[in-house]
């Protein structure tokens, strides 16, 4: 299975549960403390780019606190989720390696990439974190997560029930490496906090640790 294989396999994945996904987290805000992190490094009237963006909570946050906002997500379900819950708003629907086809260099002042970049097979996961550089201004700022291990699998989809057994694809990081891929990139790191998922209906359930990574692009 090829990289472009891989990525469709999740957004079949996410097409199935998007209805689900907006009843569980259409509103919902998990790791608030991940939230108030990023927005105390962002310029007051920011426009923040979501790699992710899922069925709209955190277009939900930040445009309520005066923010401008631009989601990017691969699953029109999940987009027409997202519109049910929260009203029409700025949200292109296309793979997020498809990035910088959309917006131009130094265009944004900050990137929310959290729960979304661990679906990426390593080598797009290094291209979406080089084309973030690019896109943000400078001293611009970006969050992000990743899940700790080696390799790749596909993993439980907890929503699919049976049909969900090993159908998601995961790709895990070395902290080092992430951190070693980000310095030489140009970015320096202002917040990590490692959080071990102990809610069942997380993927992989108990057994994952999840970094969280906020960064000034230099």
């Amino acid at each position: 299975m090829n990289s472009e294989e891989k990525r469709n396999s999740v957004k079949r994945n996410y097409d199935l549960v998007a209805q689900q996904y907006g009843k569980d987290f259409g509103i919902f805000i998990e790791d608030m403390d991940i939230y108030k992190a990023f927005e105390r490094e962002l310029p007051k009237g920011a426009t923040i780019l979501d790699l992710g963006a899922g069925t709209g909570r955190t277009y939900a946050y930040f445009s309520k606190r005066g923010y401008g906002y631009i989601g990017l997500d691969f699953s029109s379900k999940m987009r027409r989720e997202a519109f049910r819950i929260h009203g029409e708003f700025a949200y292109i629907c296309d793979d997020m390696v498809n990035v910088k086809n959309h917006f131009k260099n130094d265009s944004a002042d900050a990137i929310f990439a959290v729960y979304s970049l661990f679906h990426l097979p390593q080598d797009d996961f290094c291209r979406v974190l080089s084309d973030a550089h690019d896109i943000l201004k400078d001293n611009g700022i970006i969050v992000l997560s990743y899940q700790l291990g080696a390799g790749e699998e596909f993993a439980d989809e907890p929503y699919l029930g049976e049909k969900g057994k090993k159908a998601l694809y995961m790709n895990y990081q070395a902290d080092g490496e992430v951190e070693a891929i980000l310095e030489s990139l140009g970015f320096m790191d202002i917040y990590k906090k490692k959080k071990v998922e102990t809610v069942d209906g997380a993927i992989n359930g108990n057994n994952a640790t999840t970094v969280f990574r906020i960064m000034r692009k230099l």
